[in-house]
């Protein structure tokens, strides 16, 4: 039976922690960067459009990472799979010529 948890890894608690890094002084960032002029301008524009792109790629970082532990889940199954299909092909060969060999006596 699956696990309904898994162990989260390092990466994930640095990528949390960076995440979170991200969030609050980018917003700290843009805070002071429109409390000094604000209006909307070219710099506040700029300075959002990478804060929100940084956010997305941060993002695409988790996803990835849960991605490459679900394909290593996949992989482990598949390989039970072809063990287990590899026994049954060998199984049926072996019965298949214990049918020919009984054939074969019956024919005599």
């Amino acid at each position: 039976m699956a696990r309904l948890f898994r162990k989260i890894n390092f990466f994930e608690i640095v990528l949390l922690l960076v995440g979170i890094g991200v969030g609050v002084v980018g917003f700290m960032i843009i805070n002071s960067l429109y409390q000094s002029s604000p209006v909307l301008s070219w710099e506040l524009f700029q300075t959002v459009f990478l804060w929100l792109l940084l956010i997305v790629l941060l993002i695409l970082a988790a996803t990835m990472e849960d991605v490459k532990e679900e394909l290593a889940i996949i992989i482990k199954e598949q390989v039970q799979e072809t063990r287990l299909l590899r026994k049954l092909n060998n199984s049926q060969l072996e019965e298949l010529r214990l049918m020919r060999a009984d054939m074969a006596k019956k024919k005599k």
